[in-house]
């Protein structure tokens, strides 16, 4: 469609005609020219256009040419081209500027070229007819040779507009725009819109500002779909992200069941560490012990002694440890830090039990004391057991510890018999905290020899049996207290000083 700023009725419909015939030739010039490639090219003074233009030798020969602008900016979906010819007439930078955000939110590509007269051009139309076939977009549609003159030259998803500016200021700007096959006006008359939207501008002389508003108004009137492999993008996209939130509120609905189970656990356990620490803590009460009122002269008084103000202190101070339990089992939530203190506090406490009940029994003040030298010593039996069976390991013989071991099952055991002979008798409190120093201070030295052995034997790559190298690894100090083992527990009661 053409208009002209200051046109009648009958000029419009000369230029329309025109226009036609104009098109027409143009199509049937490149079938000619492909039927005829043999053929003498025409005279520089024929009326017949050539595409492209070429920088003329002389003036004589840019008589027939056409000079078809290239794409000099292009930002987005706005594609511009101005030729040499109008390049000082317009402003592209400002028209890109203006149009950009209007562009942004258009599906179709806009292609606009801008030309001034005098040209060998018969008009916009045929300006953009020039863009489509020999300019450098990919405006023109694939099967315009087959399809061309009925559905149209331009590509889907495309709009090309031409824009021919008059030689002087007072004459008339045309504008030309044929859109994509695809692309569609908002509503009747849209084109009209588009035509007449720079003519203020144009009138004014500003040809820059009139350029933008026919851009602008494009976007307004014209709409193209949006592109399939874009579209099938988006829903893609879109049941991706949905998923993505299902399967987040999902893991976030199982982390928060499980964080609420761990919750009830832990609120669970702590009420048994509860009930454990009051049975302890009245075990405690109910297990007299002689006050050491005596100095401690070796370790193992000292160990007594000590385990005697741990338990006086308990008693004393009315569980503190209990209270903090009892106040964290009242909150609604406990955090796995709070019950790992209580945790830690009952299992303190359970030690401190065992520790008293040993303290009483070795001190000579309990019935049940052979027992619990019995128990020492067939502990000390045990590791001495596992020592004979790390021997029968091959490789074991060229341990630097080997001697040393065969020597200690010997001595150990010879002890051990003369030390349980001596605890079947009535001991004093004096003898009892003798008789254990001898015992613990064999303990060590086994110990000694368990963890030299353990070293040894890894360094030399011996295949030791796992569950051995673990039996031989709970005699350690550093694998804490064992319940069963009498030497394990009160060692960690000892003073720090060994003595006080």
């Amino acid at each position: 469609m053409n208009r002209t700023r200051h046109s009648g009725l009958l000029r419009r419909l000369v230029l329309l005609i025109s226009a036609v015939l104009i098109i027409g030739a143009l199509c049937a010039y490149p079938l000619i020219a492909m039927a005829q490639p043999s053929a003498e090219p025409q005279p520089s003074g024929s009326s017949q256009p050539v595409y492209p233009s070429a920088s003329p030798s002389s003036e004589t020969d840019d008589k027939g040419t056409i000079a078809i602008p290239s794409v000099t900016s292009q930002e987005g979906k706005m594609y511009l081209a101005v030729t040499d010819a109008a390049i000082d007439d317009v402003d592209s930078q400002k028209i890109m500027d203006a149009v950009r955000e209007a562009v942004d939110g258009q599906n179709a590509k806009i292609l606009l070229g801008v030309d001034k007269k005098p040209n060998n051009l018969k008009g916009a139309s045929q300006l953009v007819r020039g863009m489509l076939l020999f300019g450098n977009s990919d405006a023109m549609s694939d099967d315009w040779l087959e399809n061309g003159k009925t559905k149209g030259y331009v590509g889907q998803g495309w709009i090309a507009i031409g824009v021919m500016l008059p030689e002087t200021k007072d004459g008339d700007v045309e504008v030309f725009v044929d859109p994509g096959r695809n692309v569609r006006e908002t509503e009747p008359g849209s084109k009209d819109r588009i035509l007449d939207a720079g003519a203020p501008s144009f009138e004014a002389g500003d040809y820059t500002a009139g350029i933008s508003a026919v851009a602008i108004s494009t976007t307004e009137n014209l709409r193209a779909p949006l592109d399939k492999k874009i579209a099938v993008s988006i829903v893609v996209g879109v049941l991706l992200l949905i998923a993505a939130v299902i399967v987040f509120f999902a893991l976030r609905g199982r982390r928060r069941a499980q964080l609420q189970a761990a919750a009830r656990k832990r609120i669970k356990q702590v009420e048994v560490w509860e009930s454990s620490m009051h049975q302890d803590l009245n075990a405690l009460r109910r297990t007299p012990m002689n006050d050491a009122t005596e100095p401690a002269l070796n370790r193992s008084a000292a160990t007594i002694k000590e385990i005697q103000r741990q338990r006086e202190q308990a008693i004393t101070q009315r569980s503190t440890e209990l209270e903090s339990a009892l106040d964290a089992s009242a909150e609604p939530q406990i955090s796995e830090q709070q019950a790992h203190e209580i945790e830690q506090r009952a299992e303190r406490l359970s030690l401190l039990r065992r520790a008293v009940e040993l303290a009483r029994s070795l001190s000579g003040t309990a019935s049940n004391s052979v027992k619990s030298w019995n128990q020492i010593i067939e502990q000390h039996h045990g590791g001495l057991k596992l020592l004979v069976q790390l021997l029968d390991t091959d490789g074991a013989t060229a341990l630097p510890v080997t001697p040393q071991v065969r020597t200690a099952i010997v001595t150990h055991t010879d002890a051990l018999d003369q030390l349980q002979a001596r605890a079947k008798t009535k001991l004093t409190e004096q003898e009892a905290a003798h008789l254990l120093e001898e015992l613990w201070a064999l303990r060590e030295e086994l110990d000694s020899l368990i963890d030299q052995a353990l070293a040894q034997s890894q360094g030399a790559s011996m295949k030791v049996d796992a569950k051995l190298a673990e039996q031989l690894r709970a005699f350690l100090p550093r694998a804490g207290a064992n319940a069963n083992d009498p030497i394990s527990v009160l060692r960690t009661f000892a003073p720090s000083d060994g003595q006080h």
